[in-house]
């Protein structure tokens, strides 16, 4: 018996958004843990703040990577959702993280003797490895937790995610605060303590959620074969690989951009740091209705629906988020400016924050739509092309055309900035329009 949501009623926009507002609020949990972290750990001085900014923005990295391989997961339960083929997929999935939980440590492990080889200071070493060993194994709970959110995307019941991620933000920062900087004789455990906050409570939603998901009936795990298991998870990667390459090119860029705007200028780079804070709630929002889209996807697709209907709603639905957070910070540019800016901030810069903020916001709607057009394409087991496509996009057209405008044309850091919106427009256009043809394609081959 299929529990998906998608089997029994009629997808909507209303429907689409209510599952999404969960999901997306496990991605603001990544946003917000990272922030409370950074703030607890902030009050030990520059040193730590550095450290745990430098390991987090590493590992973090590797998670994002994995959680794009994992959303597979997600494709592979909507098109048959039964107990036993969530349970199978679930188990595989925790196979394919292994290997990322492997690769996280040996970065933390790995990364000391580099650091300080290339010249940084002993203490904020220290301060790194302290965090880092420790942090890394947070990975776990949290591939696991993933794994589960996916089961819950895939029949349609996300509620629980967002009362789970809630409990995340909470936990984590009453027990960072506590870990880090002690409780009344006891002085605490300095950056460590950060990163053991993180492990446990991530390793207490994801044990929450896991009984929470056995006790709806959602999964069974009694009757698994390893060669079924091990099936899944080749299909898994399979198909992931080239999500997680894709996530992880465009991770890259964002750097290579910030790198490439500081070498022209120290404002811009300031001003192109900005941006690209606002665009993580543009990310959250976009992701969490791309995950939904690609599950409703995969099962309309298993059951001969209507593709192209639930790729309208999945534009429509994005469109209206990013134009919302656009015409938001359009109207509060100043305010969005002011989070990110203190009296030490000079009046050019500000003003050039909010001269680039108000340029890129109409740009939220093509970043929305590549990343809600990439899920999409997951749905539609498409992930190579979409891969090519879009890192194409990235670097040809978006950091290519950059340094063109930027060095030959002599247009500067303002080039820079220019190619790569213009590589998420061009990649929006492209795998929007792979991915209505593939729905058509789908539809004349039924």
């Amino acid at each position: 018996m299929s529990n998906s949501a998608s089997s029994s009623t009629t997808v909507t926009a209303f429907s689409i958004v209510r599952t999404a507002l969960s999901i997306g609020a496990f991605y603001l949990t990544e946003i917000l843990v990272g922030l409370t972290d950074l703030a607890v750990v902030g009050a030990l001085g520059t040193t730590p703040l550095a450290a745990v900014g430098l390991a987090k923005t590493i590992l973090l990295s590797v998670m994002v990577v994995g959680f794009a391989v994992l959303s597979i997961g997600t494709v592979l339960m909507a098109e048959r959702s039964d107990p036993e083929t969530c349970g199978r997929v679930v188990v595989a999935s925790i196979l394919v993280a292994v290997p990322l939980v492997v690769m996280a440590i040996c970065i933390a492990w790995g990364a000391n003797p580099i650091l300080a080889a290339s010249g940084y200071d002993a203490d904020l070493v220290a301060d790194f490895d302290a965090y880092a060993t420790v942090f890394a194994w947070a990975l776990v709970p949290a591939f696991l937790f993933a794994a589960l959110k996916n089961v819950l995307n895939a029949v349609g019941r996300t509620v629980a995610v967002a009362w789970f991620s809630v409990g995340i933000v909470l936990g984590n920062l009453a027990l960072s605060i506590v870990l880090v900087h002690g409780l009344w004789a006891w002085e605490g455990l300095g950056v460590a303590g950060a990163a053991w906050a993180t492990v446990a409570v991530n390793g207490a939603a994801a044990l929450g959620l896991l009984i929470h998901v056995q006790r709806s009936g959602f999964v069974r795990f009694g009757a698994i074969r390893a060669q079924e298991v091990c099936r899944s998870a080749g299909e898994i990667i399979r198909l992931g690989w080239a999500a997680g390459a894709q996530q992880a090119l465009e991770s890259v860029l964002f750097v290579v951009v910030l790198y490439l705007l500081g070498l022209h200028s120290v404002l811009w780079l300031a001003a192109g740091t900005v941006v690209f804070a606002v665009m993580e709630l543009n990310y959250a929002a976009s992701g969490a209705v791309g995950e939904v889209l690609a599950a409703r996807l995969a099962a309309a697709r298993a059951a001969g629906g209507d593709l192209r209907r639930l790729l309208n709603i999945g534009v429509g639905v994005s469109g209206l988020a990013a134009a919302s957070l656009a015409l938001m910070v359009g109207v509060f540019t100043e305010s969005a400016v002011a989070l990110f800016s203190g009296a030490e901030t000079s009046p050019d810069g500000r003003a050039l924050m909010s001269q680039v903020l108000r340029w890129t916001a109409p740009i939220f709607l093509f970043d929305a739509w590549q990343i809600v057009f990439m899920h999409a394409l997951r749905g539609l087991r498409r992930t190579v092309l979409p891969m090519v496509l879009s890192t194409t996009c990235y670097w040809a057209v978006g950091l290519g055309g950059g340094l063109v405008l930027a060095e030959l044309a002599g247009l500067g850091a303002p080039g820079i900035w220019t190619g790569f919106c213009g590589g998420l427009t061009s990649a929006a256009i492209l795998l929007g329009a792979m991915a209505f043809n593939c729905s058509e394609l789908i539809r004349r081959a039924e």
